[in-house]
Formats: structure tokens, C-alpha cells, sequence
């Protein structure tokens, strides 16, 4: 699974205590989670069974049954599961190693003048696993248990057990204007809330609570090794506070993009909406080329698997597809034939591997930042990258049948095969004819991401600072449809790799105001506001995000949320409430995040995230429509070291 487009929310962040001795110090927290989510619904309908078809004793061809129906959604709150049962720790050593060009005071480092080693450990346990074994999914969709052993199922300990040592970096100073950072660290130069187009150097991990939850960014990064250096410049030309950085990653590759949770035992799966079409190759059929889905469990019913939260089997090699190829059955009084079919195993390979940690492989960024001499001082910064950051999924158009590694394979489109072979028994009822074989490679290369990212003050007219982020990348990897005609040859179609690439930007406008309101608190409520422009210039025709063939990207879609923070009750009690829009699709997000300070040491918190608007959508980038069954209300305890 590739990208997925994610947002991320304001929480309001839990202050830490700092132990000092000497030049050592460390300072952090240890926490428990508890959290569940409402609008997962329940059964709609009643199973119904496979029918059969025999034309001669020796053939037999297959009409699947149907599985369960859902329920659910935003307003059903009758349907509640456990999400989290999360204990972690949060410690940030800090030690100060060199003083005035002296390392630990005694030797002396010469062109070193000041240095700090600093450290953040973040490991967690989330008993959640422990305590479902077969996480969130229902009977009869061919769950693997956590326990299970399977090698290629992930295991208990893959999901919710965390051992990270998320950053280490030593920061050497060696003027006053120079310096450098090395070590695993994160790069941030955006002035943007969320969805910035320049963040792009540390990829986001949401498999742990989601694209949606109560995490800090800094907490969904993934942190690289790399080297960063800063130089201050003098003031010239009217300009102030000008500043060079730039870093080499030195063969780091920690992702292409967003790490998204595919396991649909975990409940922070990705929503995503999963195919729903037939290879032109099978269907006979001129239009898109797209997979016929994979919606049978091993009872022979087609599961209810529009997204990819109810296909239990859908990634480990358990559930099975239905190919139409038999004939179509007309039986009287009924008028409506019922097309027959075979059933197959499915095998989805991907034969590209990830870029080596190797040199040659670095990458790279720069920015030069500058305060401009317009109006009360405009503060811009300039960015390029070039990283290993947004990758291709395409069809492996060149593969012959000999790469399912089974005699007699048949080619029966782009990356597709049918192998002549079965890896399990199934019983009588279930006949498999053999196992459709998916093959795609993954074109990984560095690309070019240019930005402009700043801040205005205008303290004249409106008290509000306003925060800017443009992005122009001119190759960005979409889905693209594959248009073939019955008896192609080839079936090469259209566009075979079924993906292309095409030039993205993003613009964002955001504003910061503290007002007044008296009859919320006593205290300024802090507003933050911000819009988002997202613009496809030449995006192929009924492209679709890389993620999924459902559904389609506009060429300009928007986005926009209003929060405000406040500080309550002489201010123990911090709170944050958002309201977040998708403008097109009509669909959004109510949260809220609060923060109460009952000792020195110890704090509470109340988080909610509640999905609203339309559902179900194809057109929606953030998944906001397809996340209304993952609701949540979230209960946290805090102490302070």
C-alpha cells in the first residue's frame, strides 16, 4: 500500500519536568491510554450460501454467497470496542558535554565550542493485543489470530510492543553563527499547522494510532540519521536574521511517504476504499482495467470489503477471489441471469526492493531563510529537497508468466497470472481452481520538492500573524486508468503500469489571534485558522489516489479548520477544540483535547475525535467519510518525572 494523504490535528502538548545534576539532565513523563471507539455497528443481514453449477461431471463452476452486511457510522453510538490499552514512558536525557572549547571540563577540543548530546527514548506496550487476539475483526472473514505463528501474519509483538530510541544527536557549536547537528533527528521548517507540503523529510508513522489521534507530530515522525548544518549570516540590504541550513542524509531510507497500518485486526487500520472492478482480461468487457476484488472468505461468501477494515485475509494470503469465467444461468420465471465463476487464491508480490542504506543513495535539502523589509517584516524561507520521498506503485508490465515461479502460469493481463496450483485444503463446498497471482514493482527514486514557507505580522489592522506554505513537486505519483479493449494485444491497454506521474502543489494560509472572550475564561482564548489549496495541474483523466483504483482525484480540492485553545480554571485545565472541514466532499472532524494539571507532577486528559458529514465517499483524499466507524474517546494519566 502506498501513500495515503494524512492531516494532522492540534493537541495540546503535556509539559515536562527536568531533573538536573551538574551538566546532566533529563526530563520526560510516564503515561497510561485508555481509549474506545464508537460507530463500528454490528451485522445487517444474514448469511446466504454458495451456489453451484455443474454443466458436465467434470466441471463445476461457483456463484459466491454473501457474508455479513454493516451498520454503523457517526451517530451509532450503541457499538463501542476497545482501541488502546497503551502504558508508555517519555525520557529525554540531555548532557552538556562541551563548555568554552573543554570537553567534560578537561580537554580541550580546539575548534569545538560548545556541544550538548541529547537523547529521546519512547518505548510503549499497548495491551490491547493481549487482550483481543483477533483484534477487531468478525467470525467467518478468515482472521489470523495474534498468536497464531504464522511467519507472515504480524505477531502480537510486532503491533503493540515498542522499543524506540526515536533520537540521538549530538548539537556541536562551533561559533556563534555555526554549528551542526549529527545523529537521528527531525527536520522541521514549515510554518503550517498540518498538511504542509514542505514537510516532507521525516515520514509519518501512523501505524500505531492512525492519521487521526491524540499524538504530538513530533510523535508520528519517523526520525533519520543525517548530518545538519547552520550558518548565520550578517544583515544585508535591509534584510535581517538570514540563516543557510543544509543536510545530507547519508543513505537513511525510512519510507517513501506515510506509513499507514494495513492490518485489518488493528484498530488503527487504514479506511481505505479497496476495488471493485474485474480484469478486462476476464470480464471481456471494453473500460478500465482494474483487480476484481478480493471478498471471499473460505466459506465461499463474498465479505462485505469495500475498505479495507473488513478484509480480514485481505493481506495474509487467506481470502480468496471470485473470476466470473463460467456461464451465465438464466432460470425461469427469472429473467436476470446469475454469472458463475471459479474460485482462486490470491498472491500479491511486490518484486522491487527499498533503496540500500548506502552513500550513493544520500539525500539531501537546503534552506535559506531571511526576515524582508515589507511592511512590519515578512519572514520567508526558501526550501528544496531531494529525497527518496513519494513512490510509484506500478503492474510489472514486462514479467512473464515464469515469475509465479510455477510451470503452466498463464499471463491474463499486466502483472497479472493464474497459477495452476492450490497451498491449502478447502473443503468440498469450496472448490479452488488455482491462485491469481498480482505482481507490481515499486519505482523508487529521489525527487524534487521546491518551497516557500514564512511568517507576517500584522500589528497594525488585525493583531493576527499570519503563516504561509507553498509546495511544488513536479513529479507526484497518482493512480492512472488502463483502458483496454477485449483482445488488446498484450493486454497492454492504455497506460499497463496502471500508475503515472504528475505535478503537485499545495498552498496554505494560516492565521494565529489571541482574543478576548469573557464568557469562555479570563484568559485570552488562542485562535489558530488555516486553508488549504491542493492543485493537480495535469493529473491523467479519473486518476485516483496511489493508494487505491476507487474513487478519483480532483484537480483542486480544499481544506480548513478553525481552532481555539484556551486555559481555564487559573490555568490547570488547558483544552483544545477543533473543527476541521473537507470543503468538497462535505465531510470533516470534531475534536477536542483536555489537559488538567491536578498536582506538580500529575496530570488527566479527556481527548475525543468524532468524524461527521457525507460517508463512504471516493473522492476524499483524508479518508475523513471512511474513518466514521473510528471514533474515539480517550482517557489519559500523566506523571512527571
Amino acid at each position: 500500500m502506498a501513500a495515503v494523504a494524512t492531516v494532522g490535528t492540534l493537541w495540546t502538548s503535556v509539559a515536562m519536568a527536568t531533573i538536573t545534576q551538574g551538566d546532566f539532565s533529563v526530563f520526560g513523563f510516564f503515561e497510561t491510554r485508555e481509549s474506545a471507539q464508537w460507530g463500528q455497528g454490528s451485522s445487517s443481514r444474514d448469511s446466504t450460501p454458495t451456489t453451484y453449477y455443474r454443466p458436465t461431471a467434470t466441471a463445476l463452476f461457483v456463484h459466491p454467497g454473501t457474508s455479513f452486511g454493516m451498520t454503523g457510522g457517526s451517530f451509532d453510538f450503541n457499538h463501542w470496542d476497545l482501541a488502546e490499552a497503551r502504558q508508555l514512558a517519555d525520557v529525554r536525557p540531555d548532557y552538556h558535554m562541551i563548555k568554552n572549547y573543554k570537553l567534560l571540563g578537561r580537554f580541550d577540543t580546539l575548534f569545538i565550542k560548545d556541544a550538548d548530546f541529547f537523547a529521546y527514548y519512547r518505548p510503549w506496550y499497548d495491551a490491547y493485543g493481549s487482550i483481543k487476539n483477533t483484534g477487531r475483526q468478525r467470525p467467518n472473514t478468515d482472521v489470523v489470530p495474534y498468536n497464531s505463528g504464522n511467519p507472515i501474519v504480524p505477531s502480537m509483538q510486532d503491533e503493540f510492543f515498542k522499543n524506540d530510541l526515536r533520537e540521538y544527536y549530538a548539537q556541536l557549536n562551533f561559533t556563534d553563527n555555526f554549528s551542526a547537528r549529527i545523529g537521528k533527528q527531525q527536520v522541521i521548517w514549515t510554518e503550517a499547522d498540518a498538511l504542509s507540503g514542505t514537510e516532507v523529510t521525516n515520514p509519518v508513522n501512523a501505524t500505531w494510532h492512525g492519521v487521526y489521534g491524540a499524538e504530538s507530530p513530533e510523535d508520528t515522525r519517523t526520525n533519520v540519521r543525517m548530518i545538519k548544518l547552520n550558518y548565520i549570516l550578517p544583515d544585508f540590504y535591509k534584510t535581517a536574521n538570514n540563516e543557510f541550513e543544509g543536510f545530507i542524509i547519508p543513505g537513511d531510507f525510512e519510507g517513501a511517504g506515510i506509513n499507514v497500518q494495513q492490518d485489518p485486526r488493528n484498530p488503527w487500520v487504514a479506511p481505505a476504499a479497496l476495488d471493485g472492478g474485474c480484469p478486462v482480461s476476464v470480464c471481456g468487457v471494453s473500460g478500465l482495467d482494474t483487480p476484481f476484488p478480493v471478498s471471499i472468505n473460505q466459506l465461499g461468501q463474498q465479505l462485505n470489503v469495500s475498505e479495507l477494515p473488513n478484509g480480514a485475509g485481505y493481506n495474509f494470503g487467506q481470502s480468496l477471489i471470485f473470476l466470473p469465467v463460467g456461464p451465465t444461468v438464466i432460470t425461469p420465471p427469472h429473467t436476470r441471469g446469475v454469472t458463475y465463476g471459479q474460485f482462486y487464491e490470491v498472491n500479491i508480490r511486490n518484486i522491487s526492493r527499498t533503496p540500500s542504506n548506502s552513500l550513493e543513495n544520500s539525500e539531501f535539502g537546503a534552506r535559506y531563510s531571511t526576515l524582508l523589509p515589507i511592511g512590519n517584516g515578512l519572514q520567508a524561507s526558501f526550501i528544496y529537497l531531494y529525497e527518496f520521498r513519494d513512490a510509484r506503485a506500478e503492474a510489472c508490465v514486462n514479467c512473464g508468466p515464469s515469475i509465479t515461479g510455477v510451470p503452466g502460469s498463464t499471463r491474463i493481463g499486466p502483472g497479472l497470472f493464474i497459477a495452476p496450483i492450490v497451498h491449502r485444503t478447502y473443503g468440498p463446498n469450496v472448490p479452488v481452481a488455482g491462485t491469481f497471482v498480482d505482481v507490481g514493482e515499486t519505482d523508487y527514486r529521489r525527487n524534487n520538492f521546491f518551497g516557500a514557507t514564512g511568517t507576517y505580522y500584522d500589528k497594525d489592522l488585525t493583531d493576527i500573524v499570519y503563516r504561509y506554505d507553498v509546495l511544488y513537486q513536479p513529479d507526484h505519483a497518482v493512480g492512472a486508468p488502463n483502458i483496454v479493449t477485449p483482445g488488446q494485444a498484450g493486454f497492454a491497454g492504455s497506460n499497463p503500469t496502471g500508475s503515472a506521474w504528475t505535478q503537485f502543489t499545495r498552498w496554505i494560509i494560516a492565521g494565529d489571534r489571541p482574543t478576548y472572550i469573557p464568557w469562555i475564561s479570563k484568559q485570552h482564548t488562542f485562535l489558530t485558522a488555516q486553508y488549504a489549496l491542493t492543485w493537480q495541474p495535469d493529473r491523467p483523466t479519473d486518476s485516483t489516489a496511489i493508494i487505491t483504483d476507487a474513487g478519483k482525484n480532483r484537480e483542486i480540492s480544499n481544506i480548513a479548520f478553525l481552532n481555539a485553545t484556551n486555559w481555564l480554571m487559573n490555568g490547570q485545565l488547558t483544552t483544545g477544540n477543533l473543527f476541521l472541514w473537507d470543503i468538497d466532499n462535505n465531510v470533516g472532524e470534531l475534536s477536542t483535547t483536555n489537559v488538567y494539571r491536578y498536582s506538580r507532577n500529575i496530570l488527566l486528559g479527556v481527548n475525543a475525535e468524532w468524524f461527521i458529514g457525507q460517508s463512504g465517499r471516493f473522492t476524499d483524499p483524508y479518508l475523513l467519510s471512511r474513518e466514521q466507524r473510528f471514533n474515539e474517546l480517550e482517557f489519559t494519566f500523566t506523571y512527571e518525572i
